[in-house]
Protein backbone atom coordinates (compact mmCIF):
# COMPACT_ATOMS: atom_id res chain seq x y z
CA UNK A 1 0.00 0.00 0.00
CA UNK A 2 1.56 3.23 -1.02
CA UNK A 3 1.42 5.94 1.81
CA UNK A 4 0.28 9.34 0.36
CA UNK A 5 3.14 12.13 -0.51
CA UNK A 6 1.78 15.33 1.48
CA UNK A 7 4.07 18.24 0.98
CA UNK A 8 3.82 22.01 1.89
CA UNK A 9 6.53 25.04 0.95
CA UNK A 10 7.35 27.51 2.29
CA UNK A 11 7.03 30.91 -0.08
CA UNK A 12 7.69 35.09 0.45
CA UNK A 13 4.77 36.54 -0.28
CA UNK A 14 5.65 39.01 -2.86
CA UNK A 15 5.61 35.85 -5.25
CA UNK A 16 1.74 35.02 -4.13
CA UNK A 17 1.19 38.58 -4.01
CA UNK A 18 2.96 40.97 -6.50
CA UNK A 19 1.41 43.98 -4.89
CA UNK A 20 3.53 43.93 -1.74
CA UNK A 21 6.80 44.35 -4.59
CA UNK A 22 7.88 47.65 -4.12
CA UNK A 23 6.47 49.82 -5.98
CA UNK A 24 8.36 50.68 -8.59
CA UNK A 25 9.37 47.16 -9.25
CA UNK A 26 6.01 46.64 -10.65
CA UNK A 27 3.71 43.84 -10.13
CA UNK A 28 4.20 40.46 -12.21
CA UNK A 29 0.72 38.54 -12.17
CA UNK A 30 2.13 36.49 -14.60
CA UNK A 31 4.48 34.71 -13.10
CA UNK A 32 2.68 34.56 -9.67
CA UNK A 33 -0.20 32.37 -11.73
CA UNK A 34 2.91 30.17 -13.09
CA UNK A 35 4.30 29.57 -10.19
CA UNK A 36 0.95 28.91 -7.89
CA UNK A 37 -0.89 26.83 -10.76
CA UNK A 38 2.50 24.95 -10.79
CA UNK A 39 2.11 24.37 -7.10
CA UNK A 40 -1.49 23.44 -7.64
CA UNK A 41 -1.11 21.06 -9.82
CA UNK A 42 1.62 19.39 -7.86
CA UNK A 43 -0.98 19.52 -4.51
CA UNK A 44 2.11 21.64 -2.91
CA UNK A 45 0.08 23.62 -0.06
CA UNK A 46 1.73 27.27 0.30
CA UNK A 47 2.29 28.27 3.41
CA UNK A 48 3.27 32.20 2.97
CA UNK A 49 4.67 34.73 5.61
CA UNK A 50 3.85 38.28 5.42
CA UNK A 51 6.16 40.63 3.30
CA UNK A 52 8.48 42.03 6.02
CA UNK A 53 8.85 44.96 3.88
CA UNK A 54 5.49 46.34 3.56
CA UNK A 55 4.84 45.15 6.95
CA UNK A 56 7.77 47.83 8.80
CA UNK A 57 7.42 50.40 5.73
CA UNK A 58 4.38 49.96 3.73
CA UNK A 59 3.34 49.79 -0.12
CA UNK A 60 4.89 53.94 -0.67
CA UNK A 61 8.41 52.77 0.29
CA UNK A 62 11.43 53.13 -2.21
CA UNK A 63 13.82 50.54 -2.86
CA UNK A 64 16.75 49.49 -0.70
CA UNK A 65 19.86 47.61 -0.34
CA UNK A 66 19.99 44.42 2.27
CA UNK A 67 22.32 46.96 3.76
CA UNK A 68 19.55 49.16 5.13
CA UNK A 69 17.42 46.59 6.18
CA UNK A 70 20.22 44.78 8.56
CA UNK A 71 19.24 46.32 11.78
CA UNK A 72 18.40 45.30 14.93
CA UNK A 73 14.58 46.21 14.52
CA UNK A 74 13.85 45.02 11.09
CA UNK A 75 16.00 41.54 11.71
CA UNK A 76 12.90 41.16 15.37
CA UNK A 77 10.18 42.57 13.05
CA UNK A 78 11.17 39.69 10.59
CA UNK A 79 11.26 37.13 13.64
CA UNK A 80 7.84 37.91 14.57
CA UNK A 81 6.79 37.81 11.54
CA UNK A 82 7.69 34.21 11.15
CA UNK A 83 6.09 32.74 14.81
CA UNK A 84 2.93 31.99 12.69
CA UNK A 85 4.11 30.54 9.70
CA UNK A 86 6.63 28.34 11.67
CA UNK A 87 3.88 26.62 14.14
CA UNK A 88 2.25 26.15 10.65
CA UNK A 89 5.07 24.54 9.31
CA UNK A 90 5.48 22.73 12.92
CA UNK A 91 1.84 21.41 12.76
CA UNK A 92 2.35 20.24 9.22
CA UNK A 93 5.22 17.95 9.75
CA UNK A 94 3.70 16.81 13.28
CA UNK A 95 1.16 15.57 10.84
CA UNK A 96 3.49 14.02 8.13
CA UNK A 97 3.47 16.60 5.51
CA UNK A 98 6.58 16.97 3.92
CA UNK A 99 7.99 20.65 3.83
CA UNK A 100 9.75 20.62 0.20
CA UNK A 101 11.54 23.94 0.15
CA UNK A 102 11.51 27.45 0.75
CA UNK A 103 11.22 30.05 -2.39
CA UNK A 104 12.62 33.44 -2.35
CA UNK A 105 12.52 36.36 -4.82
CA UNK A 106 15.97 37.07 -7.19
CA UNK A 107 17.47 39.98 -5.90
CA UNK A 108 15.10 40.48 -3.04
CA UNK A 109 17.66 42.44 0.18
CA UNK A 110 14.85 40.26 2.60
CA UNK A 111 13.86 36.84 0.77
CA UNK A 112 16.53 36.77 -2.06
CA UNK A 113 18.91 34.08 -1.56
CA UNK A 114 21.97 34.85 -3.28
CA UNK A 115 22.40 38.41 -2.49
CA UNK A 116 25.80 39.45 -3.76
CA UNK A 117 28.09 42.56 -4.31
CA UNK A 118 25.55 46.13 -5.01
CA UNK A 119 26.19 49.43 -6.11
CA UNK A 120 25.92 52.15 -3.90
CA UNK A 121 24.16 54.79 -4.62
CA UNK A 122 24.67 58.72 -3.92
CA UNK A 123 24.14 58.36 -0.29
CA UNK A 124 27.02 56.15 0.34
CA UNK A 125 24.38 53.35 1.10
CA UNK A 126 23.85 50.04 -0.77
CA UNK A 127 21.73 50.10 -3.68
CA UNK A 128 19.22 47.61 -5.29
CA UNK A 129 21.27 47.29 -8.27
CA UNK A 130 23.99 44.66 -8.79
CA UNK A 131 27.42 45.32 -9.72
CA UNK A 132 27.72 44.64 -13.02
CA UNK A 133 30.85 42.29 -13.36
CA UNK A 134 30.15 40.73 -9.37
CA UNK A 135 34.12 39.68 -8.44
CA UNK A 136 33.48 35.70 -8.13
CA UNK A 137 35.42 35.59 -4.59
CA UNK A 138 32.63 38.08 -3.02
CA UNK A 139 30.34 36.46 -0.24
CA UNK A 140 26.90 36.18 -1.05
CA UNK A 141 24.43 36.12 1.50
CA UNK A 142 20.95 35.56 1.84
CA UNK A 143 18.30 38.64 2.43
CA UNK A 144 17.77 39.08 5.74
CA UNK A 145 14.25 37.57 6.06
CA UNK A 146 15.62 34.25 4.20
CA UNK A 147 18.81 34.21 6.66
CA UNK A 148 16.27 34.22 9.53
CA UNK A 149 13.76 32.09 8.03
CA UNK A 150 17.28 29.28 7.67
CA UNK A 151 17.95 30.15 11.92
CA UNK A 152 14.38 29.41 12.61
CA UNK A 153 14.61 25.43 10.74
CA UNK A 154 17.85 25.36 12.21
CA UNK A 155 16.43 25.38 15.25
CA UNK A 156 13.83 22.87 14.50
CA UNK A 157 16.20 20.61 13.02
CA UNK A 158 14.62 21.23 9.69
CA UNK A 159 16.73 21.08 6.80
CA UNK A 160 15.36 22.22 3.51
CA UNK A 161 16.66 23.66 0.16
CA UNK A 162 16.11 27.49 -0.53
CA UNK A 163 15.44 28.60 -4.27
CA UNK A 164 15.37 31.60 -5.73
CA UNK A 165 12.68 32.16 -8.32
CA UNK A 166 15.09 34.47 -11.01
CA UNK A 167 12.37 37.08 -11.50
CA UNK A 168 14.98 38.90 -13.40
CA UNK A 169 15.35 36.36 -16.34
CA UNK A 170 13.43 35.93 -19.41
CA UNK A 171 10.58 32.72 -19.06
CA UNK A 172 13.26 30.76 -21.33
CA UNK A 173 16.45 31.51 -20.27
CA UNK A 174 18.84 28.91 -18.87
CA UNK A 175 18.38 29.94 -15.15
CA UNK A 176 14.58 29.45 -15.43
CA UNK A 177 14.71 26.77 -16.58
CA UNK A 178 17.49 25.62 -14.00
CA UNK A 179 14.91 26.52 -11.25
CA UNK A 180 12.04 24.52 -12.52
CA UNK A 181 14.42 21.28 -12.86
CA UNK A 182 15.39 22.25 -8.98
CA UNK A 183 11.75 22.69 -7.83
CA UNK A 184 10.10 19.31 -9.71
CA UNK A 185 13.31 17.60 -7.84
CA UNK A 186 12.40 19.55 -4.17
CA UNK A 187 8.50 18.64 -4.82
CA UNK A 188 8.94 14.98 -6.62
CA UNK A 189 8.01 12.04 -4.14
CA UNK A 190 10.97 10.47 -2.30
CA UNK A 191 12.57 7.65 -3.15
CA UNK A 192 10.79 4.45 -1.27
CA UNK A 193 12.58 3.37 1.71
CA UNK A 194 14.09 0.07 1.09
Amino acid sequence: MSKKDKKIILIAQCLINPYCRVHILGQNFQLSQELTSYLMRRRVGIIQYPCPETTAMGLQRNPQGRQQYDSVFFRNHCKDLLKIPMLMAREFIKNKYRLTCFIGLENSPTCGIHWGKHKVNRYQTESPNPVDSPDPDEPVLKGIMAEILEEELTKENIKVPFLEFPTQSEPSSEKRKKFWEVLDQSVAPPPPVA
